[in-house]
């Protein structure tokens, strides 16, 4: 029994040898990739350490030190008012139909019956200062619509820059990521775009109110013009008489 035991062991042992392959191998030293391993081993140590230099942060509070403190919007308070209620609630809220505007604006008449009775010198006259406060009011109002709509829009925009604060001043890792910072910026970046349109709006209606009291200023200094140029033309003494005074009053005019 003993002999046939030795036996099968020795032809396991012979077996294994004959289908395990050779694994042993001859080391051979290399000093050049010895020494370029090391290199590497220093770059890594380099970059690992320069991306925990990028992920620290400022030593500072950021959100009570770069914190942005703006004015909450207002808005028109309509108790106890008699006759303004709807022109304060249209630059509450916004009147893309101008009700509010006209609620407490004097009607234009219109002069379509008295048209063909007038000269042609008449019509132009009346349709220059007809125009002059049709473009005011077309102006009012909608100077008014935007305001409003500014306004009640304003809170909603302000709470977005509120978040965009929140989340820089978030001390949570997900909230710094590259992914996450360009998120952020291109979310400021795109309320900054818009409010810089809404401004532009505000801008040409700024723009439009100086083109329509210019235009007035304009109506009445050539009409003065056309005065006094009819004068000169068909009232020579009383143009003389006229000129000689303006230019006495001109001599002693004082500011004060």
């Amino acid at each position: 029994m003993k002999r046939m035991v030795l036996t099968i062991g020795a032809i396991a042992v012979a077996l294994a040898l004959m289908v395990s392959p050779l694994r042993a191998q001859w080391v051979v030293y290399d000093p050049s990739n010895y020494f370029e391993a090391v290199a590497e081993y220093e770059q890594l140590i380099q970059q690992y350490q320069f991306l925990l230099a990028q992920a620290r942060r400022v030593p500072v509070d950021i959100e009570s030190r770069y914190h942005g403190y703006s004015l909450d919007w207002t808005f028109y308070d309509l108790a106890g008012l008699l006759y303004a209620q709807p022109l304060l609630t249209a630059l509450n809220q916004g009147d893309t139909t101008g009700t509010g505007y006209r609620a407490v604006s004097d009607p234009l008449d219109v002069p379509t019956d008295v048209w063909g009775r007038m000269t042609p010198d008449m019509q132009r006259r009346l349709a220059d200062s007809y125009s002059t406060i049709e473009l005011a009011d077309s102006a009012n109002r909608l100077a008014v619509d935007q305001t409003g709509l500014a306004r009640s829009e304003g809170p909603l925009m302000l709470q977005n820059i509120r978040n965009v604060e929140h989340d820089i001043d978030n001390p949570g890792d997900d909230f710094h990521t590259q992914t996450a910072l360009l998120e952020k910026i291109n979310a400021a970046a795109a309320m900054q775009l818009r409010v810089g349109e809404q401004s532009n709006q505000f801008l040409l209606s700024a723009l439009e109110q100086q083109v329509i009291d210019s235009k007035r200023k304009r109506d009445a200094e050539t009409r003065l013009m056309n005065a006094t140029i009819y004068q000169w033309r068909y009232g020579q003494a009383y143009g003389a008489d006229l000129f000689s005074n303006t230019a006495s009053d001109l001599d002693t005019w004082r500011p004060y």
